[in-house]
């Protein structure tokens, strides 16, 4: 690979609404990234200076310093940057909620599957029902960070756990 050689990352942060494919010289460093989610940011009214970085799923920040090699950063890989450190996420289903703090880097699939086990719907009961942000009818898809729908101070958000669509037939 040559000295300033891109690699493309999926980037998804605070201020980011869809997921973003960037590109980044492969051996610049984390805080070069998080420069980058600054920049594609939309309305962030901050220097960003207080910023994490997150692989996709991940609870453990990279130190801002590092190479991307040193980081486990590689071409195609998934990253969130935020500066909510956690978000308090509460699900509600049949009259009960359920809270929980997650990584802003954590997945819609992965709070769901959390949501499943803690209501105890299994199988196809389980598939039957999707997340969507309460009093809205915007169920995001299963791929989105959790931290793409909320912004700092307000690191919270709230699903209700409802059923699909069906087609009658």
């Amino acid at each position: 690979m040559s000295e300033r050689e891109n690699i493309e990352l999926f980037l998804q942060g605070e201020g980011i609404a869809e997921i973003l494919l960037v590109q980044v010289p492969h051996d610049c460093t984390v805080r070069e990234i998080i420069e980058k989610a600054k920049a594609e940011a939309k309305n962030l009214q901050h220097d960003g200076s207080e910023m994490a970085l997150l692989f996709e799923d991940s609870d453990d920040e990279m130190n801002p310093d590092s190479r991307l090699n040193e980081a486990g950063i590689k071409h195609r890989h998934r990253v969130h940057c935020h500066r909510c450190r956690r978000i308090e996420v509460t699900v509600n289903y049949n009259g009960q909620s359920q809270a929980r703090k997650f990584s802003p880097a954590r997945t819609i699939a992965r709070v769901k599957r959390w949501a499943d086990d803690q209501f105890g719907l299994k199988g196809v009961d389980a598939t039957e029902h999707a997340l969507q942000l309460c009093g809205t009818d915007t169920r995001p898809d299963e791929d989105v960070h959790i931290g793409a729908l909320v912004r700092y101070p307000d690191c919270k958000l709230c699903f209700d756990l409802v059923p699909k669509k069906r087609v009658e037939g």
